[in-house]
């Protein structure tokens, strides 16, 4: 579960980076409604990326305490 959540993270976040940054450079409403969805994607992509990176860190800072 920990590794298909990893994996969701990392496609939303390089997915919305792309779109942002083809949202910068098109004209018209088109191109704010693609940099307002990248930016979105892109922010939930790196918040999932985040926290299994901390859920991560924590768990080996417990197993190293009970392993002391």
């Amino acid at each position: 579960m920990k590794k298909t959540l990893t994996i969701i993270g990392c496609i939303l976040w390089i997915a919305g980076l792309a779109a942002a940054i083809t949202g910068m450079n098109l004209t018209g409403t088109a191109a704010q409604w693609l940099t307002v969805a990248g930016n979105i994607v892109f922010l939930i992509g790196l918040g999932i990326v985040g926290a299994m990176w901390l859920r991560r860190r924590k768990s080996e800072g417990e197993s190293d305490k009970h392993n002391l």
